[in-house]
């Protein structure tokens, strides 16, 4: 399970580097468009081959979730980095989605949060607060980049709990696959709309396109997936708060984006709030009861506060 959350802190983190690398060699809905259309081809071909079936009722599950996670999440926070946004900041403001989702699951799934989560949901504000803050008053990104990434943070979170909520049955392929293909029609509507129909015939634009596709499609998502199923959603989420330290340093080397006193100092502060978050998040005493045939991570958590009322 270490390899694995390895993979996934880094692969989470290679799409907001995709993201940036791909504003400087063509917009970001033509990267999106073409990475989901290759995506989208790869992926059924796969299924095809493995003979993975989905129903009417799962595509339409999946097309819903595609809209909100892929196409709003996805295209708010490309479009927040494509009008300057650091993907260091970009993956700060979006480590902010474990948090809320922990806070709004306690009148949506009706779990428990002890005060020390809440004191590190708290703290975790804080430390966003501060880089966010500083990167403002040093004139970085226009306002409103910062307030598209909150939104895609946002859209991601209500995914997040809708998925918990449903439970689909559907193979993480197939699911997959049905996104990518709500992704691709999304972003080339908006190739349309805006004129931008031909993709760049360049080697630094096929090259962001197989990083996105591979890292951060393949990579990012599928690590998500594997880690979410193996250890539980808390697990696969608290590992996303250690993405930006993860982005900050690869985006340094790679397009020279300098750290700065803020950075620090809110980064700081933040893996502070992961911390305690960390400390306090084991089960409360006579709030879950397991079989001890079953593990915690796929019981307890994957299924929710529903196993405590069988």
């Amino acid at each position: 399970m270490f390899k694995a959350s390895v993979i996934l802190v880094l692969m989470w983190s290679s799409g907001y580097l995709g993201a940036e690398m791909a504003a400087r060699y063509s917009s970001w809905h033509m990267l999106l468009s073409c990475r989901f259309a290759v995506a989208a081809v790869l992926l059924i071909g796969f299924c095809m081959v493995r003979r993975l079936r989905i129903t009417r009722a799962g595509i339409a599950r999946q097309v819903g979730l595609g809209v909100v996670m892929q196409g709003l999440y996805l295209g708010a926070i490309s479009a927040a980095v494509g009008a300057g946004l650091s993907p260091g900041i970009t993956a700060l403001i979006c480590s902010l989605q474990p948090l809320v989702v922990a806070a709004v699951a306690v009148p949506i799934l009706g779990e428990r949060i002890g005060p020390r989560e809440w004191l590190g949901l708290a703290v975790g504000i804080v430390g966003v607060g501060l880089v966010v803050g500083g990167k403002m008053n040093s004139g970085g990104a226009p306002w409103w980049a910062y307030l598209m990434c909150v939104g895609g943070m946002l859209a991601l979170v209500s995914g997040t709990l809708t998925q918990r909520r449903i439970h689909a049955p559907e193979s993480m392929a197939a699911a997959l696959a049905v996104q990518c293909v709500v992704g691709a029609v999304i972003f080339w509507g908006v190739n349309v709309i805006v004129g931008d129909m031909v993709p760049p015939m360049t080697f630094d634009f096929a090259w962001s396109l197989a990083w996105a596709v591979g890292f951060a499609t393949f990579g990012g998502w599928g690590a998500y997936m594997w880690v979410n199923r193996e250890a539980g959603p808390m697990h696969a989420s608290t590992l996303l708060l250690l993405v930006p330290p993860a982005t900050i340093l690869i985006s340094w080397p790679m397009f020279g984006d300098a750290i700065g006193p803020w950075e620090i100092v809110g980064v700081a502060v933040s893996a502070v709030g992961v911390a305690i978050k960390l400390i306090g998040g084991r089960a409360h005493p006579g709030v879950l009861q397991t079989d001890p045939r079953r593990t915690p991570a796929r019981d307890t958590e994957v299924r929710g506060p529903e196993l405590v009322r069988e």
